[in-house]
């Protein structure tokens, strides 16, 4: 499979996919390291090196909610399916509290998903991980998949209390479904979307900083400044060039 230089994605809609919410690529075009950023969300990859290209390493993630660093040589590959963040329970089941933050490679990510440490590559590394794709699913709980909803059409400003009063439950429950199904504090998935929602605002241009932070629900520019260096390691005023901006937070339409 023939895959373009840099980061790209493929977003799923909830129509096509109640499980995943896209299937990403990225190819190294040089040298380098990337900050990849927390988005609360699961991702099941293949990675490959130039030197071993048909050698793919399986990778699983856990929810992060701090940002991290990873190293690159030229012509390295990586295939990734991000599942939607109520499918957290579906790849790590009773050990998801414990997954955030935490990456399994190799023969641990084997040993969480078997299929992703198969040797064979019929079909292809997609097809892979598709076939790896857990077969049990999250709670159905319509109250988790609304508040996630309201949480991203707001784009983070909304408080849990009032959250919990939108969805019809209380904040106590509405935490416990978080914990239980994405695996990070409904506070946190909140915290997560309104930093995304701000930083695209800033990336986008047009706007001052005070505006992105006033327009963001952020207190005032410190408390936005204090929200980019947790989730992003970065000041506002300096936002890494190289930074790849996934697709998350979008609705369940």
């Amino acid at each position: 499979m023939q895959i373009p230089i840099g980061y790209q994605e493929v977003i799923e809609t909830p129509k096509a996919s109640r499980t995943t919410e896209a299937l990403w690529t990225f190819l190294a075009g040089q040298t380098g390291t990337s900050v990849v950023l927390p988005d609360g969300r699961c991702d099941l990859i293949l990675r490959a090196s130039a030197a071993k290209p048909d050698k793919y390493v399986p990778i699983v993630t856990g929810p992060a909610t701090f940002p991290y660093s990873v190293h690159f040589e030229k012509g390295d590959v990586w295939y990734g399916l991000r599942m939607r963040p109520e499918r957290g329970v579906a790849v790590w089941g009773s050990q998801l509290l414990q997954a955030r933050d935490h990456v399994a490679r190799g023969s641990d990510a084997k040993a969480l998903i078997p299929v992703l440490g198969e040797t064979s590559c019929v079909g292809g590394p997609v097809d892979r991980l598709k076939r790896a794709l857990p077969k049990n699913s999250a709670t159905d709980s319509s109250k988790l998949t609304h508040a996630i909803d309201v949480i991203h059409s707001t784009g983070g400003r909304v408080r849990v209390e009032g959250l919990s009063g939108i969805v019809g439950c209380s904040p106590r429950h509405l935490n416990r479904l978080f914990c239980s199904n994405v695996g990070v504090k409904v506070k946190s998935y909140i915290q997560l979307a309104q930093f995304h929602r701000t930083l695209r605002l800033i990336c986008s241009g047009g706007i001052t900083l005070s505006q992105a932070a006033y327009e963001g629900g952020y207190a005032d520019h410190a408390h936005m400044t204090r929200a980019f260096q947790a989730f992003g390691g970065f000041s506002p005023s300096a936002i890494p060039e190289n930074l790849h901006l996934p697709g998350v937070f979008h609705t369940h339409v």
